[in-house]
C-alpha cells in the first residue's frame, strides 16, 4: 500500500491518477457504444424532458438559443467555451489541488470520480437526445453553425475533425459539463486566496450552464440533474471519509515502555496505550512521579492530548486512571523553574532516590 502513496505528502502517486482517468475513459467509451443503438429511445427521452419543462414553465433553452444566434460574436465565444474549458479547467484544478497538498485532496478527487461514474451510469440508463438533435423542434445547432470558426465538427458538437466516433451524442442527462463546472467553482471559491479567484468560482458554473443551454447541447433539467449528482456524490464521499477518520482516531496503539521500566518497577512506567490522532506528533515523554505523561501537539491547532501510562499509583483502582495535577501539566509544558522540573527515568531509578523513597 505504501507504493500507492508518496511517503512525504501521503498523496497518491501520479500513476494512480492516470489509472483512474483510464478507467473513466473506457467507461465513457462503453456508454457511447451502448447509445449507438438507442436513437429512438434517446429521442423519446428528449421529448419527454421538453414536455416536462413546458409543464413546469422552465423551458428557457429555445429562447437562449435564438438570442445567441442573433449575436454571432457571443456565439463564437460560447462555442470556444464549450469546446475547451470543460477539458482544461477540470484537470488543471485537480493538479492544482494535488500540488498544494490540500488536506482533503483525496476526498475532493473521489468526489469528482464518483460524480463522473454516476453520470456515466445515467448515460447508460437514460440515453437522451440534446435539443440540437431533437426532431420536430426549431433549435439551432450552434456548434455546427459556427464550425468554420474553430476545429470542431458540424456533426459531433465539440469533437475535433476525425474524432467524431469517440463521442456519445446522447450523453445529455445528467449534464457532466454542469457537474464538473460546479465542482471546479467550489474549489476556486473555497480554496482561492484572492477575491478574483472566488468570483471566478461563482461565475464559472453559471457561465457553463448558460453556454450548454444556449448552444442547444443540454436542457435545464440536465443541468439540475448534474448538480444533484455532484451534491449526492459529495455527501456520500464525505460520510465515508468521516467514518474512516473516526475509525483511525479511535484505533488503539500500544507503545513499549522504556528499557528498565515495567508495570512493577519503581518508576511505575509500563505499556503506554493511547488513541491515534491524525497528523499528531509526539513531542516529549516526561516521567512525573509514578506516571508517564505524553504531551502531543496536533496540527491545525487541535488541543494537546495527554496520555497516561497503564501504571496506577497506590490508592487508585485500575478503573480510575491517574489524573495529573495542574503542577504536573505545567511541568510537562516546561513552565516550572529547572529546580522544580520532574526527574528523568535515570534519576527516578538511581540508588539515592530509591533510598530516599
Amino acid at each position: 500500500m505504501r507504493r500507492l502513496r508518496n511517503q512525504t505528502t501521503g498523496l497518491p502517486v501520479w500513476w494512480v491518477e492516470v489509472l483512474m482517468l483510464a478507467v473513466l475513459y473506457y467507461a465513457y467509451t462503453g456508454s457511447r457504444s451502448t447509445a449507438d443503438g438507442s436513437t429512438a429511445e434517446a429521442m423519446r427521452m428528449g421529448h419527454d424532458l421538453l414536455r416536462f419543462e413546458n409543464f413546469l414553465h422552465v423551458d428557457i433553452e429555445l429562447s437562449l438559443n435564438r438570442w445567441l444566434q442573433r449575436v454571432p460574436a457571443v456565439a463564437v465565444v460560447c462555442c470556444y467555451y464549450y469546446a475547451t474549458l470543460h477539458f482544461i479547467v477540470t484537470p488543471c484544478l485537480l493538479v492544482w489541488t494535488h500540488r498544494r497538498n490540500i488536506r482533503n485532496y483525496s476526498q475532493i478527487r473521489w468526489t469528482l470520480v464518483v460524480t463522473t461514474l454516476i453520470c456515466l451510469l445515467g448515460f447508460f440508463l437514460f440515453p437522451t437526445a440534446p435539443p440540437r438533435l431533437l426532431t420536430g423542434t426549431s433549435y439551432t445547432d450552434t456548434m455546427a453553425h459556427f464550425a468554420g470558426w474553430g476545429w470542431w465538427t458540424g456533426t459531433a458538437s465539440a469533437a475535433p475533425h476525425g474524432l467524431e466516433s469517440i463521442t456519445n451524442q446522447f450523453a445529455a442527462l445528467p449534464s457532466l459539463h454542469c457537474a464538473w463546472s460546479l465542482w471546479c467553482g467550489f474549489l476556486l471559491f473555497r480554496y482561492g486566496q484572492h477575491r478574483v479567484t472566488r468570483v471566478l468560482g461563482v461565475l464559472y458554473p453559471a457561465g457553463t450552464a448558460f453556454v450548454v443551454m444556449s448552444t442547444a447541447n443540454h436542457y435545464l433539467l440536465d443541468a439540475v440533474a448534474g448538480w444533484s449528482v455532484l451534491a449526492v456524490s459529495a455527501g456520500a464521499v464525505a460520510l465515508v471519509f468521516h467514518r474512516l477518520r473516526r475509525g483511525s482516531r479511535l484505533r488503539p496503539l500500544s507503545v513499549p515502555a522504556p528499557a528498565g521500566g515495567g508495570a512493577g518497577s519503581d518508576t511505575g512506567v509500563g505499556m503506554v496505550t493511547y488513541a491515534v490522532v491524525p497528523d499528531a506528533v509526539v513531542v516529549s515523554d516526561v516521567v512525573v512521579s509514578d506516571a508517564v505523561v505524553s504531551d502531543a501537539v496536533v496540527s491545525d491547532a487541535v488541543a494537546p492530548v495527554a496520555v497516561v501510562s497503564d501504571a496506577v499509583p497506590a490508592g487508585l483502582s485500575p478503573a480510575d486512571p491517574p489524573n495529573p495535577s495542574d503542577a504536573t501539566q505545567e511541568a510537562v509544558r516546561g513552565r516550572l523553574p529547572p529546580a522544580e522540573q520532574p526527574q528523568t527515568p535515570e534519576q527516578a531509578v538511581s540508588p539515592d532516590n530509591a533510598h530516599a523513597r
